[in-house]
């Protein structure tokens, strides 16, 4: 009595795409931290996080 109709559009495949895209980005940024030498992993932890104008020049 009652069809389903099955409609393959966009919706059917953007979530997919989108974790996807998301696990991609993800686990790029995992293997770049993995395979980080210490010693650039120690100079970007000394970074400052903000600007600070009445800190001395640093020069690190």
């Amino acid at each position: 009595m009652f069809k389903t109709i099955i409609v393959d559009t966009w919706e059917g495949w953007a979530p997919i795409a989108s974790f996807a895209l998301t696990a991609s980005i993800f686990g790029g940024i995992m293997i770049r931290a993995w395979r980080m030498k210490k010693d650039e992993s120690e100079y970007l932890s000394a970074l400052p996080l903000e600007e600070n104008p009445t800190a001395p020049d640093n020069e690190h």
